[in-house]
């Protein structure tokens, strides 16, 4: 019997297929996340714990925008991918204020990379 389930945040991840259109980063950078996904819709979705997820090379610029101190604590990421073209990828992420969605930072990566 795991003890911690039902106090641990449950991973939320959506692999979505069907694309609607290539998204323009340029377009976006001053919308709020429901604006974005009302014309666009992600291909990836997941919200994860700061403190207990693997910041593996991907996510990595996070750090830039968490202190130490905030680094250990349980604030919700939301991370949502959507396609720029036929090649690359473009990834949001967003934290959770006073219950709305708030822009962290993003990142333009090609299909092909591993992270």
């Amino acid at each position: 019997m795991d003890s911690d389930t039902n106090t641990q945040l449950k991973v939320k991840k959506e692999i979505h297929t069907k694309q609607m259109q290539y998204i323009n980063p340029e377009e976006v950078k001053n919308w709020t996340l429901q604006q974005i996904k009302e014309k666009y819709k992600p291909i990836q979705e997941e919200d994860f714990l700061l403190n207990e997820a693997i910041i593996s090379e991907f996510r990595i610029g996070l750090y830039n925008f968490f202190n130490e101190k905030e680094r250990k604590k349980p604030i919700t990421i939301k991370e949502i991918t959507w396609e720029k073209d036929q090649n690359t990828n473009y990834t949001i992420w967003y934290r959770k204020e006073l219950n709305q969605w708030v822009f962290i930072d993003s990142f333009i990566w090609d299909k092909n990379s591993e992270f």
